[in-house]
């Protein structure tokens, strides 16, 4: 488990394939501990929106061939008992929370850190 810090936002916790996830979206490696430094914000802030806008749609992709796929199961009078109810939850609302607090951080001149939990 990651741990994200700052003094402008509430601190949470997010597992390691998903930090590293997060990570991988920005272009950087997750590297435990960490910090990004008050003047990395605005760039960090703008990473993380154009990664933010990419994993929606990505997101929606993966809702759209979901709905297909069950659509074209009842077209065929086949069962759907093999396809997800649901997807899992994507990359996109797992940016929010990281992008929030990247935001508070710079609105407060505080930096972010991350840690073992």
């Amino acid at each position: 488990m990651i741990r994200f810090l700052s003094k402008a936002a509430a601190s949470f916790v997010m597992t390691d394939p998903v930090a590293s996830q997060v990570f991988q979206a920005l272009g950087e490696e997750l590297r435990i501990p960490g910090i990004w430094r008050v003047e990395q914000l605005p760039a960090i802030s703008q990473k993380l929106a154009e990664a933010l806008e990419a994993a929606k749609e990505q997101d929606a992709r993966a809702e759209r061939a979901l709905h297909e796929a069950r659509e074209k199961a009842a077209a065929a009078g086949e069962t759907d008992d093999l396809l997800p109810r649901e997807l899992p939850v994507g990359l996109s609302r797992r940016l929010v929370p990281v992008l929030q607090m990247v935001r508070r951080a710079q609105a407060d001149s505080e930096p972010v850190v991350w840690e073992r939990a």
